[in-house]
């Protein structure tokens, strides 16, 4: 099996959806219609009516956002004062997320909860990158690898549960109040199907991001040598980089380890797993840390 039969479909799940999104936002964002109210208009509007005066409505160079920390729908400095379909509907998208945050709305607190750990473990792994060959590299001894792998596993899965936890609430705030919203006299009842295909492409970014998150585990469980040792062969992997550190076990160097083939009953069946990882793995662990030496 050839690296680039993985390395497409992960690439598609990254492209595709952003490709189509900017398609239906480009599209849509050509004209403006005969509307009764701008992007910034409308989100001004439906705020006031829900007693929500404290939530401001600003422009912004950073794309259409809500902000919880400053209580503030931030609409695109180019769209704020559309009346384009594309304008009026990213609006009320993100006019429902500050309904949601209004209203205390669980998904969305939960949400916002899981984003700040996932921060912190990610700055947590960042400083681990950092830290851990040069804690090897300058004492020449052994770092337990065992529960550096565990702590890696754990900050990956923070952010996957990160992802998926925006997936209730990304719904809710699209199909569930922003679409009656627009339907209750901002759009026109024939361009409800296209204000919905904006809100599915935008919410197909969400989903593509939790499935590159989950197809970071892949390695954490695909059957096999790789398998029967993950926290000592992947995170010797992730974090050595590629040098030859210092990282012994028992006096055996974790390259070894990982390359060592595992004898017991239960893999004793799957030896086709090894050419596989070798071949897939170790390509595509190799290619993300040249990534990350080059950003």
């Amino acid at each position: 099996m050839h690296p680039i039969l993985i390395l497409i479909p992960a690439a598609a799940l990254i492209i595709g959806p952003r490709a189509w999104v900017n398609y239906l936002l480009k599209k849509h964002n050509q004209k403006d219609l005969d509307l009764t109210v701008t992007a910034g208009e409308l989100a001004r509007e439906v705020l006031d009516r829900q007693k929500l005066q404290m939530i401001k409505v600003e422009s912004t160079d950073i794309g259409d956002h809500y902000d919880h920390h400053a209580r503030a729908v931030r609409i695109d400095r180019n769209r704020f004062d559309r009346k384009s379909l594309t304008a009026v509907t990213t609006t009320a998208h993100e006019v429902a997320h500050a309904l949601q945050d209004a209203s205390n709305y669980a998904p969305f607190v939960w949400r916002i909860h899981l984003t700040k750990v996932a921060q912190v473990a990610g700055q947590v792994g960042s400083i681990m990158l950092v830290t851990v060959p040069l804690f090897s590299l300058t004492t020449h001894r052994p770092f337990p690898i065992f529960s550096l792998g565990t702590m890696v596993f754990g900050i990956l899965g923070i952010g996957l549960v990160a992802q998926l936890a925006a997936l209730p609430s990304e719904f809710d705030a699209s199909f569930n109040r922003a679409l009656p919203m627009l339907r209750s006299g901002y759009i026109e009842e024939e361009q409800v199907k296209d204000a919905r295909m904006i809100l599915v492409a935008c919410s197909m970014t969400y989903i593509a991001a939790s499935m590159v998150s989950i197809l970071n585990f892949w390695p954490w469980f695909i059957r096999g040598p790789i398998a029967s040792t993950p926290p000592l062969a992947f995170s010797a992997a992730l974090l050595g980089g590629g040098m030859n550190l210092a990282i012994r076990t028992g006096g055996t160097s974790a390259k070894a380890v990982q390359t060592r083939p595992i004898r017991s009953r239960r893999h004793s069946n799957l030896g086709i797993m090894e050419p596989i990882t070798r071949r897939i793995g170790k390509p595509l662990i190799r290619c993300w840390l040249q990534l990350l030496r080059s950003v």
